[in-house]
């Protein structure tokens, strides 16, 4: 080895050394890490700061063990769901609108009291604040687990929102460290707020959590959010910092329903389109809550019956026949039986 390769490679190795130990230095100050309160909006930073969150390194953050857990069959990512015996399973993957409700409890447990009799188990995975990219990596760390016979996807409002800081893939990646520190030194701040994530990642994380639990076996159910956006509530998306000023919700929202439209085709899963039969009943006050995303008590009701008539042939071990929600509601009479004082208008 000539002189000069000696003092090359030994340069090389000085800079390695001084690079590492810079990532060590930042590291260790914390540098270049965004937080879940900085990251995700105010309903987060709330949630956090009040203890209805806790952090989650692999999921940005969890909701804490809840008295009502075990009656609703709510999963908890640290916590092991017992062995499943000769009940038949439902998963479902969600958010807020499959998690919260009002005066009668979310749709996933009526859907349960509504297969009474055919031995089947209903299991909550929902959590507030929820993106696709955090259902589907929850189902690969523990989910898949539970070994569900049907799944229910209902992801999308959030993978909409601006993100106060950059998306859920990004932040995924810090969270891991694989994001190197010192490459945060020289990235400028972006000029926009981006989407947690975008329609093209939502697409591929339905797409993957589709494969993942047809390779186990299930049936997947893939529902398409209704809304009820009125302008008031679109100024209220504006004032919390979900949307710009010049962000169309709507439209936004419109797209991601178009790409679930197409995963659903191209994965060959079945799509149940509550969005346009909610437009569709025209009775968006006594279906959608104010803030026009979230569902009321009747309208977790119509949902479980719609699901029970879509998944009870499943449950049979033949396919869902006439996914129309239209058809299944008219068969089911539960969901429109009138209103509880407590859902009407």
């Amino acid at each position: 080895m000539t002189d000069t390769t000696k003092k090359i490679v030994l340069l090389l190795f000085a800079s390695v050394i001084a690079l590492g130990a810079g990532e060590i230095v930042l590291r260790a100050m914390n540098y270049g890490v965004i937080t879940p309160e900085l990251n995700f909006g105010v309903n987060t930073k709330l949630g956090l700061d009040q203890g209805q969150f806790l952090p989650d390194p692999d999921l940005f953050w969890k909701m804490p063990p809840h008295r009502m857990d075990a009656q609703f069959r709510s999963v908890q990512p640290d916590q092991p769901v017992p062995a499943k015996g000769s009940a038949k399973r439902i998963l479902v993957l969600g958010d807020s609108c499959s998690k919260l409700s009002q005066q009668v409890p979310p749709y996933s447990v009526l859907l349960e009291d509504s297969l009474r009799g055919q031995n089947v188990e209903v299991w909550n995975a929902s959590v507030p604040g929820y993106t696709s990219l955090q259902g589907r990596a929850w189902l690969q760390k523990q989910l898949l687990g539970i070994e569900p016979d049907i799944a229910i996807i209902y992801f999308g409002w959030n993978d909409h929102w601006r993100s106060t800081g950059i998306t859920d893939a990004d932040y995924a990646a810090g969270q891991k460290g694989s994001a190197l520190r010192l490459l945060s030194l020289f990235k400028k701040a972006p000029t926009e707020k981006p989407l947690r994530v975008s329609v093209d990642q939502y697409g591929e994380n339905l797409t993957g959590m589709v494969s993942d639990l047809r390779a186990r076996g299930a049936e997947v159910f893939l529902i398409a959010a209704p809304s009820s956006l009125s302008r008031e509530a679109q100024q209220r998306l504006v004032q919390t910092g979900y949307i710009r000023p010049n962000d169309d919700a709507i439209k936004l929202h419109r797209q991601y329903l178009l790409r679930l439209n197409q995963v659903a085709h191209e994965t060959e899963a079945t799509m149940l389109n509550i969005s346009t039969l909610f437009a569709g009943l025209k009775a968006p006050r006594q279906l959608i809550m104010r803030d026009g995303i979230h569902l009321t008590d009747r309208a977790h009701r119509v949902l479980a019956a719609i699901l029970a008539e879509a998944c009870t042939p499943v449950l049979a071990g033949g396919e869902a026949a006439n996914t129309d929600p239209v058809a299944l509601v008219r068969r089911s009479r539960a969901a429109f039986a009138p209103p509880t004082p407590s859902e009407a208008p």
